[in-house]
């Protein structure tokens, strides 16, 4: 005879029937279920049978990703520095690099303008400590800006990089949570997200923050910390911010092909809240969708997903920071099924660099498109300002060159 399952575990004596059960049998029945439904609410942050891992000849480890971007920055000092202060609750490097022309040998543009004219974008990846895929991908975007410099001058490689670095300042978190990627290392449980600590640090921010889009158990992947900004990790992002001002921040994720726009929070659903320049963000965004071989879903958050979202670090970047952009992408996903969770946000081994290669083009076309929006906004204020210095002469000759 097959027994109900908490009969199994909890089985009753033999002259009790079904019907009557003690108090201390209905105790261990009660356990039970709350036992499942709390193994059922978390089991995406327990370790599961993988279909595959990474093979570290193919993917990078933090060492390695530390190596690599280290030597890069090493071997391209006029372009690259690494911002040693950005550290983790066990004091392991985030490595932020600002990335631009340090020296000004090739501006296009040498004014009074030049410093406002430069584009300014922040990048994150490693948000997520499951989520290799996008760190790779800035590992590749790495090699290959740096490596257009040291081809034929003229060429189009070595025109494109430098054409970049002229016009932009790029600050990139490249491992935003090195104590969580480190966790999963050390404990092979490839469904980990959060920090060392579990806190999801895309709950952590101050939008929205402590709503039902997060969660307050420790042990749910969506754990939003015990307050606002209580993982040291969210100081990289809250301290660059408030240093420069930012025309875009863009984090990278993957699991699926979404590009998502603001807003991603349970209140913004609730009222039909919009970022002031949707208009400006659909444009890229339709921009970045076709621009690979993947094609990718795009549009506000709420909209696109079945659940809300409240902390989120993109959702602070357009609510309280006011960058004219921000996005989150997810850069890759596949038809996923069973609980394993590494295939679910990574690419196989053997299919990485195809993956990498495919994707980049998308940074390609993000560059262009912003470097001619920064582009049209400084020509906007050379005009204004020269509209109100200049003599009615003047105005009127900038007035009929309009017409």
């Amino acid at each position: 005879m097959k027994f109900p399952l908490f009969l199994k575990i909890c089985p009753p004596k033999a002259a009790v029937m079904y019907t009557f059960i003690t108090k201390s049998e209905l105790f261990c029945f009660v356990s039970v279920i709350l036992f499942f439904l709390d193994f059922c609410s978390t089991i995406d942050v327990k370790a599961q049978r993988e279909k595959y891992i990474p093979d570290y000849s193919v993917y990078h480890n933090y060492s390695m990703l530390h190596r690599e971007i280290t030597q890069i920055v090493k071997r391209n000092p006029n372009f690259m520095r690494i911002e040693k202060e950005y550290e983790s609750r066990n004091k392991v490097s985030q490595l932020v690099l600002h990335i631009t022309n340090f020296t000004g040998s090739f501006n296009t543009q040498i004014s009074k303008y030049t410093e406002n004219s430069r584009l300014k974008i922040l990048f994150s990846y490693g948000v997520h400590a499951r989520e290799f895929l996008p760190t790779e991908s800035l590992l590749y975007l790495l090699k290959n800006l740096t490596k257009g410099l040291t081809f034929p001058h003229g060429s189009f490689e070595e025109q494109f990089s430098r054409y970049v670095l002229s016009h932009i300042d790029i600050y990139i978190i490249s491992v935003a949570n090195p104590d969580g990627r480190l966790y999963i290392e050390s404990t092979n449980n490839y469904c980990w997200r959060g920090t060392e600590t579990g806190v999801d640090l895309d709950r952590n921010f101050d939008w929205e923050y402590g709503r039902k889009g997060s969660s307050s158990d420790p042990k749910d992947e969506e754990y939003r910390g015990l307050h606002k900004f209580s993982e040291p990790e969210s100081l990289a992002f809250t301290d660059l911010t408030e240093k420069i001002k930012f025309d875009l921040f863009m984090s990278f994720h993957s699991g699926i092909k979404h590009i998502y726009i603001p807003f991603a929070d349970t209140k913004s659903k609730k009222i039909g809240r919009q970022v002031d320049n949707l208009a400006d963000m659909l444009d890229l965004a339709m921009e970045l969708s076709h621009c690979t071989k993947y094609t990718y879903k795009y549009g506000q958050a709420y909209k696109l997903n079945d659940y809300t979202a409240d902390g989120t670090i993109f959702d602070f970047m357009a609510g309280v920071k006011k960058i004219p952009f921000s996005y989150t992408v997810e850069l890759w996903g596949q038809n996923h099924k069973g609980t394993s969770c590494f295939d679910l946000f990574n690419p196989p081994n053997e299919d990485l660099k195809e993956v990498l290669e495919t994707i980049h083009p998308l940074y390609v076309q993000l560059f262009r498109y912003m470097i001619d929006w920064k582009s049209s906004q400084v020509r906007h204020i050379q005009t204004e300002d020269f509209v109100s210095n200049a003599t009615s002469e003047d105005k009127n000759t900038v007035k009929a060159r309009v017409k």
